[in-house]
């Protein structure tokens, strides 16, 4: 099998070649970008940006490396925000989010603003209830475990927590839910952490009794039930607060709703140690969730709102929102015992990490928020915005898959824009607060189109052809459609193959546009993304898809969490896809640790099959080629006379805040050129120079249940294989099987697997 399926890619390979080979004139220029083994990001950020040292920067990485080091699923974390919310005085001012990417929804702040008069209250509440009642909705973002899934959070802060007796204490709470848009299923789950100092320290005898997983000195979660759903259906998230045996108690009930019924139910019950070390008969005084704007919670930087909010599922990540049409509600119990709508709102939280972009918030009169697939601009809404109308935007774009960009007011500002997605036929419909709009479309060898967005009438817009342009954009195609508008020639058939555009635009750059990212640093964008596709495609001496990481909000995210770099390469990914051809291409890039643990490389083959990655030089920086398929599916994907050789900057165990690692604690911490969760492979002839070569484990990266990866590993050139020592298998990294004929690399001297890293490579 493994024979038969070398010499059917070999044939493939050069069919393509000769193709390729009347691209001189393209692929000289675009050669000129890609000089191989050259670092992806040699520009550090020294003196733009100096290294955070402060309690709050350290605390933020802790918490990260302890969650990873207990082997806590990303999907089960939901981490607070490290940004400080706006104050003016000593007063909260606004949100502490700006901008997109954010946790787009509603929150609630403590202050309402009617005609420029600042009119400030509290809230102090037994319960909060939030809705979402989804009609339609679609997401997709290649590095979360789950590219389909998002959260819906209700989150608030629980005030005046007696612990010991001690009736001083604030603890967050989050009721989840983890909805995936592929397989149509919800699950509940929450959080607890710990508020009441920056040390955010929970301790092991913080509760008296829970039916979750307390995670000391973390934080707390539980897991929930899960449904299936049909559209639309509607979810209703409790927080509720009682003294139950004289300890506070928090509740966590939902119902939901669908075309098939409904159900509801407490999914948990969690008591604090109240009462302990106080005598018989104490009880402690009751504890409220609290909103207030006269001053921020003990942690010193996040306010006491309430919200709920869309973000990606877990870990910090983020969601990239194609079609939403969706409704959402915040009310509070009031002394009446009747639930109310709040006061006034915002259309973003502020307490929790996970955001969401591709989002446009509209509101009406009695309090209820409408979402549909725009521009994410953060703003007021009732009782806060003076703006009470909305005007509806509407036009095509061709070719499809170009990107656009909407920014609030005329001409087109850059330094505002938010990321509106398109449909797959090129389409844009959304509603915004009355205002004005600049827009800018842009693709790669295209010429850009700005202009100012004209309410009530259907916009259409095409972009001329423009080769000079070259490739300032990312390339995106959603199906075989979308394939011609990315390619410079071909009909996507083995014998004519679509070739992707080759051609560096002229400053070596993409649109800055595109150097989007998250406060835990996960990307907007991604260089290459093929979504379903199933023509034969050709990526031959690709240009390095750079950005450069320039904005003030960006260094300090960097900084924040030690990372070097102000400039980096964004990756490939094959989403679903079958019959690429990657071919001699230099490739490289970085993230930041924080997304340490989830799926992200600089070539991701995400249940993708029948694939070529052949003669490409890698240089590692962390996580190079990574291969999943879904347990069942076959890889059948080759990988076949590539060079992976670490970064000259990555030795002595210098990984400065980059480094992820996508082993889930089976290996050391650090660079890993080739990980693959995936059978039916064939890797053959490549050449390893990083310090972790391989890792193919038992356990699937997306359920982490048991899983056993059965490839064709054949004559790799290994920088840690002794000579005639048998079959190759890392040390035990590859969990079953190996290469039989493994090749010691000339020039190294293979030691026992160690630890840490030493300064083999460039010493």
């Amino acid at each position: 099998m493994a024979n038969k399926r070398i010499v059917l890619i070999t044939a493939v390979l050069v069919a393509a070649i000769m193709v390729l080979s009347s691209l001189t004139i393209l692929t000289e220029a675009a050669g000129q970008n890609n000089s191989p083994g050259t670092s992806a990001a040699q520009t550090t950020a020294t003196s733009q940006v100096t290294k955070q040292t402060s309690t709050l920067s350290a605390k933020a990485s802790s918490i990260l490396q302890d969650l990873q080091s207990k082997g806590v699923p990303s999907n089960y974390v939901y981490l607070p925000s490290f940004k400080k919310a706006a104050i003016t005085g000593t007063n909260i001012s606004g949100p502490s989010y700006g901008s997109a990417p954010a946790p787009m929804g509603i929150g609630t702040y403590g202050f309402s603003n009617n005609s420029g008069v600042i009119t400030r209250y509290d809230l102090n509440t037994s319960s909060f209830s939030g809705a979402v009642t989804f009609n339609n909705f679609t997401t997709f973002y290649p590095y979360d475990d789950g590219p389909n899934s998002v959260t819906v959070q209700l989150n608030s802060i629980l005030n005046n927590v007696t612990l010991f007796g001690k009736t001083n204490y604030t603890f967050w709470n989050q009721n989840v839910l983890f909805y995936s848009a592929r397989t149509h299923t919800v699950q509940f789950l929450d959080n607890i952490w710990n508020f009441s100092s920056p040390a955010f320290y929970l301790s092991p005898n913080v509760f008296s009794s829970y039916q979750g997983n307390l995670v000391a000195p973390v934080f707390y979660y539980a897991v929930g039930p899960a449904f299936s759903v049909t559209y639309p259906f509607t979810v209703n998230f409790y927080l509720n607060s009682t003294v139950l045996n004289g300890e506070n108690t928090v509740f966590f009930n939902y119902t939901l709703k669908d075309a098939t019924g409904a159900v509801s139910g407490s999914f948990d019950e969690v008591q604090f140690n109240s009462t302990y070390g106080m005598p018989a008969g104490y009880s402690a005084p009751q504890a409220n969730y609290y909103v207030t704007s006269k001053n921020l919670t003990p942690t010193g930087f996040i306010p006491y709102d309430s919200e709920i909010m869309i973000g990606g599922p877990g870990g910090g990540s983020t969601a990239m929102i194609y079609n939403i049409n969706a409704t959402m509600t915040l009310k509070y119990k009031n002394a009446a015992n009747n639930y109310v709508n709040v006061p006034s709102a915002y259309d973003v939280g502020s307490e929790t990490g996970e955001t969401s972009t591709g989002i446009a918030v509209t509101w009406t009169p009695n309090a209820v928020a409408h979402l549909s697939a725009g521009p994410s601009f953060v703003y007021g809404m009732w009782n806060v915005s003076q703006v009470n109308t909305f005007d509806h935007y509407t036009g095509n774009v061709n070719p499809p898959n170009s990107f656009m960009f909407v920014s609030q007011g005329s001409p087109f500002n850059s330094s505002n824009a938010s990321w509106s997605p398109l449909s797959q036929s090129g389409g844009y419909s959304f509603w915004l607060p009355h205002g004005t709009y600049g827009s800018s479309i842009l693709m790669s060898n295209r010429n850009p189109r700005t202009g100012t967005l004209v309410p009530g009438v259907m916009q259409n817009t095409h972009l001329t052809w423009n080769h000079a342009r070259g490739v300032y954009t990312p390339l995106y195609a959603f199906g075989n459609q979308q394939l011609k508008y990315i390619s410079m020639l071909g009909h996507g058939t083995p014998q004519n193959p679509y070739v992707l555009f080759n051609n560096p635009s002229p400053t070596g750059y993409l649109n800055p546009l595109f150097s989007s990212f998250n406060d835990y640093v996960f990307p907007d964008f991604t260089g290459v993304l093929l979504h379903s596709t199933s023509a034969y495609v050709v990526m031959y001496n690709m240009p390095s898809f750079n950005v450069q990481y320039t904005q003030p909000s960006q260094l300090h995210a960097l900084a924040y969490f030690g990372v070097q770099y102000t400039t980096n390469q964004i990756g490939f990914v094959l989403y679903n896809s079958q019959n690429v051809l990657m071919t001699h291409n230099s490739i490289s890039g970085w993230y930041a640790n924080t997304l340490t643990e989830f799926p992200a490389a600089n070539v991701l083959l995400w249940n993708s099959q029948d694939n070529l990655i052949a003669n490409n030089n890698f240089t590692t920086m962390d996580s190079s080629l990574l291969i999943y398929n879904m347990h069942g599916q076959r890889g059948d994907n080759s990988v076949m006379g590539n060079s992976f050789i670490q970064d000259k900057s990555l030795t002595n165990m210098t990984y400065p805040g980059i480094a992820i690692d996508t082993t889930f604690g089976t290996s050391v911490y650090g660079p890993v050129a080739l990980t693959v969760y995936s059978s039916h492979n064939v890797i053959t002839q490549n050449y390893f120079i990083v310090y972790n070569p391989i890792n193919s484990p038992f356990y699937s990266i997306y359920s982490g249940l048991g899983a056993k990866y059965i490839n064709f590993w054949n004559g790799n050139f290994w920088w840690n294989y002794y000579p005639h020592s048998g079959t190759y298998n890392n040390y035990g990294l590859i969990a079953f099987g190996g290469d039989h004929h493994p090749i010691s690399v000339k020039g190294y001297t293979p030691y026992v697997f160690l630890p840490y890293v030493t300064n083999f490579l460039y010493s």
